[in-house]
């Protein structure tokens, strides 16, 4: 059954969409650009019109491929008898495939999927999915009525895949097992014409001596700074600045663009409005107000309307946080964004770990006693990230909400809610990551303050804005390092080109379900179209300079643009990912590595 999180648009447009010509979309994505959508609209409804108006194949990929925003959907066109499905270039939403194996199988496509409970079932289960590849459009004909549905691949543009028709044995890997011709079903995928992405490929230019002469002289200024010294905007030149700034710019659009389209009701307001009002509501407001649990209400169905007698002071936004250099940027940009009564929800997760007193630097009479404690590293670093906001702007309500995770509860989750989520992955990263990611987002935790206890706090901001894409594209992987140092700028730049081509492989779809399960969206401001077109353009010496130090090199612009922003301090945090960070990692298993399959899931 279809689920509607009704971000967008006063009215909730119920899925899947039935037009008067027998055309059916089901539509899970958001429409930032590209394609206009008037005040008040759904992106379903205008997108459902655009399709109608498609005569041919050309037209339904123009309209496809002009869309900027994260998407996956699923279309029949009545009047050709095509099916089409797929998802955007970076695979920014889930959408998982069963391709039929005979001819009494049956396509099926979903966003998630329940998980075999067993190893057993899972051996005996018929029908298996697999995390549809973000490569292009998918087009099932099913005009030849004696065979079954021939596939094609509309490829976007700069795909792996070969554009000459090819059988399903030369596709990659994630169909090989699924889609083949034995037991004599022709199950064939071709490829057809090439889809427009337009991203602009990574600029893989390398220095010239001239160039070569900057990298020298920035390296030796950006040398001399320490810890606790100036500022770097103090030791690089104009045009490395500049850069930052039209940084900050790109960044700050995306930010704005991903938190002004959600209509303005927070998810408390959403969960206590009967649900046979809810397609009738939409919210009649003054400048910044809203509806909440504990608001008088003043209710008109006949008017289908809903008016609030107090404003809401609910967070609407919501950013994973861990204090890092990615979501403090991303902090910062939504400060300068949303209204100053507006607060923001940080959300910083930590998993339990367990310290005999000895560790803790106590008495040795009670060494064999085991304390709790949540202050891992990300926590550590939260608390000093949200300070430098708080001294930017100490007129916002900035929740920095402490979320704990004890073993007994990762361990009830997991196996209750978060390992079907990530089904059909299953490696130990895919665990970490995606447990951390569900706790971070549910979004249930404490404030503390330091005059009083902590305080109870669940975040019910609908939108979570997510730091995906910077490491990508900035070099900020510690394998960079090395490609760097073992085959120099060519080396770099082919491993970050090889990064973006492979977004979309990556996990985002997982993400999307994990973060989707508490009726919440995931949006990633570094993927914005305009802001990976941006990077990709600039040369790499311009984005990273890694004979720099851990902390600095990496990431280099981006550390540039959030001391624009007053992140001094967040702006020389080195990267640590989200499961060491967070200290999921090991948890449960020291052993372990992140490639195995999880035995836990």
């Amino acid at each position: 059954m279809p689920g509607v999180l009704h971000l967008r648009g006063e009215e909730l447009v119920e899925q899947p969409v039935l037009d008067d010509a027998g055309n059916v979309l089901l539509w899970n994505g958001e429409i930032f650009g590209g394609i206009a959508v008037p005040d008040g609209m759904n992106d379903t409804q205008v997108l459902m019109a655009q399709l109608l108006e498609c005569g041919n194949e050309s037209d339904l990929l123009s309209v496809m491929s002009l869309i900027r925003g994260p998407w996956a959907f699923v279309y029949w066109q009545k009047s050709t008898r095509k099916l089409w499905f797929g998802r955007d270039v970076f695979g920014r939403r889930s959408l998982l495939v069963h391709f039929p194996k005979h001819e009494n199988d049956v396509l099926i496509l979903t966003s998630v999927a329940h998980k075999p409970d067993s190893a057993s079932e899972l051996q005996d289960c018929n029908v298996v999915y697999e995390e549809l590849p973000a490569d292009g459009l998918y087009c099932m004909d099913f005009n030849k009525r004696n065979s079954y549905p021939m596939v094609t691949l509309f490829a976007w543009e700069n795909s792996h895949l070969p554009s000459a028709d090819t059988t399903c044995s030369d596709l990659p890997q994630e169909f090989s097992d699924t889609n083949n011709t034995t037991n004599g079903f022709p199950m064939r995928i071709q490829c057809g014409a090439k889809l427009t992405s337009n991203i602009p490929p990574v600029n893989t230019s390398l220095p010239n001596p001239e160039d070569t002469d900057w990298i020298m002289r920035m390296e030796t200024n950006l040398q001399q700074l320490s810890a606790d010294s100036a500022n770097m905007c103090d030791y690089v030149d104009s045009s490395l600045s500049s850069a930052a700034e039209e940084l900050v710019q790109v960044l700050s659009d995306s930010v704005k663009i991903r938190i002004g389209n959600q209509v303005q009701y927070c998810q408390q307001c959403i969960t206590n409005t009967p649900r046979q009002q809810q397609t009738l509501i939409r919210i009649d407001e003054e400048p910044r107000r809203d509806c909440c649990k504990d608001e008088k209400l003043s209710v008109c169905l006949e008017h289908a309307t809903v008016k609030c007698e107090i404003p809401c002071r609910r967070a609407k936004v919501a950013i994973l946080f861990s204090g890092g250099l990615d979501s403090a940027v991303i902090a910062a940009l939504v400060d300068r964004c949303l209204p100053a009564e507006e607060p923001i929800d940080l959300l910083n997760v930590a998993f339990e770990q367990r310290q005999s007193s000895q560790q803790q630097r106590k008495p040795a009479a009670c060494s064999n006693t085991l304390n709790t404690t949540y202050d891992v590293p990300d926590r550590l670093t939260g608390r000093i990230a949200v300070q430098e906001l708080r001294s930017i702007n100490p007129g916002r309500t900035w929740n920095f909400v402490e979320i704990n995770v004890t073993k007994e509860e990762l361990q009830k989750e997991r196996a209750t809610r978060i390992s079907h989520l990530l089904y059909p992955l299953q490696t130990v990263l895919d665990d970490s990551i995606g447990c951390a990611t569900w706790f971070a987002a549910r979004g249930v935790g404490y404030l503390v303050n330091t005059d009083g206890p902590p305080k109870p706090y669940t975040s019910h901001a609908r939108v979570v804005l997510v730091g995906m894409g910077a490491d990508e594209q900035l070099a900020g992987y510690a394998r960079h390092r090395i490609k760097f140092r073992d085959l120099g700028w060519p080396g770099l730049v082919q491993e970050v080109q090889l990064e973006i081509a492979r977004i979309s492989h990556r996990n985002l779809g997982r993400d999307d379900r994990i973060i989707c399960d508490h009726a919440k969206e995931a949006r990633f401001p570094f993927l914005d179209e305009a802001v990976i077109s941006f990077l990709s353009l600039l040369p790499m010496w311009k984005k990273a300079l890694l004979s720099l130090p851990r902390g600095l090199g990496e990431k280099l612009l981006l550390r540039i643009a959030a001391e624009q922003l007053g992140l001094c301090k967040t702006s020389r945090f080195p990267k640590r990912a989200i499961q060491f960070g967070s200290r999921i990692a090991k948890l449960e298993k020291s052993n372990e590595k992140a490639s195995d399959i999880c035995e836990r899931l």
